[in-house]
């Protein structure tokens, strides 16, 4: 009996161990790993339960947009679908009151969940929209990322954009923020996803969810820094924020390089090599942002 004993404690430790680092390069800025217990929504518009992590079977459940799910495990097994290769996973949820658990794919899933009040801000990765560079012949990955607005089981409305690169793709959070002083504007939201090194930039897209449940694409801003010797800032300030004005977005970008100087405290000096600004200005009657002057 021993023997059979070890045999299955090796194959399910193993089987652990596969699950702690899955092949899922895709699906990187979601945020789940195996060892925790992680709250998401559904993302995709319908989703499929199963009794097992594959398509073999018929599903046993049907899930959708904005559904609350718990993520208890990473399994081994992989699906690519739309250009995405992710993982099943084994999730907790609740049907009619009755608590149920199953396997759903990956993709099928919301990276960081974000609420306010009864309103959900679902976003996640939908497909591969990669780049190809003719003269080089090179394929630079990149993500289209759908946010969707869900308010008790409705779709009110979703916006689209596409991830730089993949190298900007490693990790993602989002922001739930008041309108931020801009007429007819409910909520800002704001989505980062940003590198895992040095030198990689941080992106962060702006939404504006009007009072009318229409969802908005505003300017983006990056950041980025090299270990003191480069800086890249872009800021913006709203009109309910200090030096703001009435609908109007100010965006301010700095540009700081290495001068191979130091201070009396070792710091590396800086200089500003760029510096530019711009003035967006929100129309809440239209429900239109323009970039009226840059310099």
């Amino acid at each position: 009996m021993k023997t059979p004993l070890l045999l299955l404690f090796l194959a399910l430790g193993n089987f652990v161990l596969a699950q702690d680092k899955p092949d899922s390069p895709d699906m990187r800025s979601l945020g789940i790993s195996s060892n925790d217990t992680t709250d998401r929504y559904i993302f995709a518009d319908t989703a499929l339960i199963r009794v097992s992590p594959d398509t073999k079977q018929a599903p046993i459940d049907t899930l959708f947009a904005g559904d609350n799910i718990t993520v208890t495990g990473v399994t081994t097994n992989s699906l690519t679908i739309r250009g995405l290769k992710g993982p099943w996973l084994k999730i907790n949820y609740s049907k009619n009151g009755a608590p149920k658990n199953g396997y759903i794919w990956q993709g099928l899933v919301s990276c960081t969940p974000l609420r306010r009040g009864d309103v959900k801000f679902v976003y996640g990765i939908e497909r591969r929209a990669d780049s190809i560079i003719k003269r080089d012949k090179d394929t630079i990955r990149r993500f289209l990322v759908r946010l969707k607005v869900v308010q008790e089981g409705k779709v009110l409305a979703s916006r689209s954009f596409i991830t730089f690169d993949d190298e900007s793709a490693n990790y993602s959070s989002g922001k739930i923020m008041s309108g931020m002083g801009l007429t007819n504007v409910q909520n800002i939201i704001t989505l980062e996803f940003s590198g895992d090194a040095c030198g990689i930039s941080t992106y962060d897209y702006y939404f504006a969810f009007t009072k009318s449940n229409q969802l908005l694409r505003f300017p983006d801003k990056e950041n980025v820094s090299d270990a003191g010797s480069f800086y890249h800032s872009e800021t913006f300030t709203f009109p309910s924020e200090k030096n703001g004005k009435p609908d109007t977005i100010l965006w301010n970008k700095l540009v700081e390089e290495d001068t191979e100087k130091v201070d009396k405290k070792g710091n590396p000096i800086l200089k500003v090599t760029e510096k530019k600004s711009a003035v967006y200005t929100w129309d809440g009657v239209n429900e239109k942002i323009t970039n009226s002057a840059q310099k």
